[in-house]
């Protein structure tokens, strides 16, 4: 018979297999696919260090910018660029924060489709929502579960992003390319979480 914190242990792991699969059974069938979302959806909160770097055409090298980026289920995103200037972007459900120069401004995505588009390719990965992806996008998956790229192909036409690609391992992304679609692109590498 098992007391105390060995029977509290046994119905967390019995409650966390059941939430597994349950999130691999809404993603579809038992696909690498699925099991990815699944890890994904069983993540509540992330963080990592971001250096991106966009190309494009008249540029002598590229731009590049780094931070950190959080991630707080289902729908919170902090983007916080540390360098080359001080900026965030805070999104919470529909709502986009923008702050730079000490300047605030508040912007409803609703109004922005070419932005949500980028915002729910991340959001809706980072959620384990791969019901939503496949309804906005077409899929593409290579790899295993553990070194993965899964490939977005916007479905709505005249869409400002060409396709965005992510690559990870297991529930970690650690790439992010987005390709607009006149040749600009912006590749995000993602790391560890900033120390303490």
């Amino acid at each position: 018979m098992t007391s105390g914190p060995s029977r509290k242990a046994a119905a967390l792991v019995a409650l966390l297999a059941l939430g597994l699969t349950g999130a691999a059974a809404r993603a579809g069938a038992d696909t690498p696919f699925a099991r990815l979302m699944a890890l994904l959806a069983a993540r509540e909160r992330g963080e990592v260090t971001f250096v991106a770097r966009t190309y494009a055409a008249g540029l002598t090298r590229p731009l590049e910018s780094s931070g950190v980026l959080r991630y707080r289920a289902p729908d919170h995103l902090e983007q916080r660029t540390l360098k080359p200037a001080p900026s965030d972007l805070i999104l919470d459900g529909e709502r986009l924060t923008v702050r730079r120069d000490g300047h605030t401004r508040h912007v409803d995505l609703r109004n922005y489709p070419d932005i949500a588009v980028y915002v729910d390719a991340l959001r809706d990965t980072l959620a384990g929502r791969g019901a939503a992806l496949e309804r906005r996008f077409t899929v593409r998956w290579r790899g295993t579960l553990d070194h993965w790229q899964l490939t977005l192909t916007p479905i709505r036409a005249g869409a400002s992003v060409r396709r965005i690609r992510l690559a990870g391992e297991a529930a970690d992304i650690r790439t992010l390319e987005i390709f607009a679609p006149h040749g600009a692109r912006t590749v995000m590498r993602l790391g560890p979480p900033p120390a303490a």
